[in-house]
């Protein structure tokens, strides 16, 4: 940030000419609210013979910043820095302008992989950060300038979808009167069967090798599985506001693999051990390309990927934001990657926890089945239904419920779904936030005044010094690829904005037009800010509460 640059450099500069090599780190202030940022470096060289030169230096150059209006050096080295108002009136000016400004598009192409869900099988609650994670962080980078590109990433191929058409088979069932209800049902029963009987094994296999050598019966049939299958995902997808630039999947790279397994045997990057391709580049264990008995591995159509969207795309990074238990699968693909040199770009993994009950355990209904995402969303609505009679409101609120809850825990990290706690107006809960931003928009649409700024009170100023924040997030959230940074930021400024509101009168008689211009603006900036913030995470304001 500009603030913590024109702080820290001329420190720095100024320390190093007195032989002393510090990176100096300016921070907001976490607990004074006397202060807005805070340094700590000084704590750490306080044992230097030259200590109290270093202190008398950094006490000219803090006493000559026009910018600060006090400051204190503490005893035990921590400095401690309230900006002058002139400079928050600038910072204030340049984020407005931020905000309505076009970015300058970054040249750099960015591509989001949500490890989309498996064909024959419902959304489930476990989908659900993979989607507000990859959104979110998708929004974040299109607001930061970066070109984005979306793929869902359905897992469409291989034994999965064999099995269930030997099941159909086995059962004599009609495919042209297949539902999803059926495709449900029959999944994990087939599933089972394979791992049972060493026949309808041996089927599926047969039927998985026919798909790949694209027999026509074979083809017909995993297209009616396909469309019906995708057609709900979707349709639960549409409903929830979650959209994609590509609705593509293992059946979409397929074909370019005999030609990339042929390169990897001519060249000996891949050899033969049991009848099995290993890829030759020493993992422990082994990277396994086919099985014995032919069949791709998740990991080889995973190249496969690799290898369509370097012919399609051409991102400069590929961003893959699947569940963090699928960490040694990426750490051996992105290996495996730079072994067959099929990418010059940077791959990263963005890992994240489950979604927990009140045990710790991953959420389940209390039939011990997989929670489903729709269910889930029917549960919140029929929750905030007990306060809220507008069905457009309630399906709003449902999914910023759904949202915020998730993205303000941090991703790496587990979290319990708590109902209650989640659809409450009080605490760190969309709701809250919603009810915040709403108070905002009614204030501002009730005048006509031309806002104006004035000098700054106790409450103001605090709400004032949160408002510039705004970026020093998002850059958080940007470089570490964690949304919760802006969620959390989210819910604190809501709560500076409801002590400004509970603590200042705007729509008074006593209050003259002047005050209540510069309130407004007040009002105004706070509205801004949250709303790009909004954005950000991928929460949608509603109207009215």
């Amino acid at each position: 940030m500009m603030l913590f640059t024109e702080i820290s450099k001329p420190i720095e500069k100024k320390l190093k000419k007195i032989g002393l090599e510090q990176k100096i780190e300016v921070k907001f202030s976490d607990f004074n609210k006397d202060y807005d940022v805070q340094i700590n470096n000084l704590v750490g060289v306080r044992k230097l013979e030259n200590y109290d030169l270093i202190v008398a230096e950094v006490t000219k150059l803090l006493k000559s910043n026009k910018n600060i209006e006090t400051y204190e050096i503490s005893e035990t080295g921590f400095v401690n820095i309230r900006l002058h108002e002139s400079y928050i009136k600038i910072l204030l000016d340049n984020q407005l302008k931020y905000f309505q400004s076009k970015i300058k598009k970054n040249k750099k192409k960015v591509m989001f992989d949500f490890g989309g869900a498996n064909i024959g099988k419902s959304l489930h609650v476990g989908h659900i950060r993979t989607l507000n994670i990859g959104r979110s962080l998708k929004n974040i980078y299109d607001f930061a300038g970066f070109e984005t590109i979306s793929d869902i990433h359905y897992g469409d191929w291989g034994m999965p979808i064999a099995q269930i058409i030997a099941f159909i088979e086995k059962e004599s069932l009609d495919f042209k009167t297949i539902k999803h209800d059926d495709l449900e049902k029959i999944y994990p029963l087939a599933a089972k069967l394979s791992k049972e009987d060493k026949g309808f094994y041996k089927t599926a296999l047969n039927i998985s090798r026919e798909l790949n050598l694209r027999d026509e019966t074979r083809i017909n049939q995993w297209k009616i599985i396909y469309d019906v299958s995708t057609k709900n995902i979707i349709s639960i997808l549409d409903d929830l506001d979650f959209y994609f630039d590509n609705y593509l999947g293992e059946s979409d790279v397929i074909s370019l693999l005999p030609d990339f397994i042929e390169y990897i045997k001519k060249d000996n990057l891949a050899i033969l051990d049991d009848g099995a391709l290993i890829a030759n580049d020493g993992q422990d264990p082994p990277a396994l390309i086919t099985k014995s008995d032919g069949s791709y591995m998740y990991l080889t159509t995973d190249i496969g990927t690799i290898l369509y969207r370097e012919k399609m795309f051409k991102a400069d990074k590929y961003i893959y934001v699947v569940d963090e238990r699928q960490k040694n699968h990426f750490n051996q693909l992105f290996k495996l990657i730079e072994f067959f040199d099929l990418s010059k770009s940077e791959f990263l993994h963005i890992g994240f926890g489950t979604v927990n009950d009140k045990n710790g355990k991953p959420l389940k209904t209390r039939d011990g089945e997989n929670y489903k995402l729709l269910q889930l969303f029917n549960d919140i609505q029929m929750k905030l239904n007990e306060n809220n009679s507008d069905e457009k409101t309630v399906k709003k609120l449902s999914k910023s419920v759904l949202t915020y809850s998730d993205l303000v825990t941090k991703r790496t990290g587990n979290y319990v779904f708590d109902l209650e706690k989640f659809t409450n107006i009080s605490g760190k809960s969309a709701i809250f936030i919603q009810y915040s931003q709403v108070r905002a928009k009614k204030l501002l649409e009730q005048s006509n005044i031309n806002y104006q700024f004035l000098s700054f009170t106790g409450t103001e100023r605090e709400l004032l010094i949160e408002i510039i924040k705004f970026k020093y997030y998002f850059n958080l959230s940007l470089n570490l690829n964690e949304p919760h940074h802006l969620a959390e930021y989210a819910y604190s400024l809501c709560q500076e904005f409801n002590r400004f509101y509970t603590n200042n009168k705007i729509f008074d008689e006593n209050i003259n037009d002047s005050l209540k211009s510069h309130r407004l603006f007040v009002v105004s900036m706070f509205y801004e800010t949250i709303i790009k913030t909004f954005q950000c995470l991928g929460l949608e304001p509603v109207d009215t509460m």
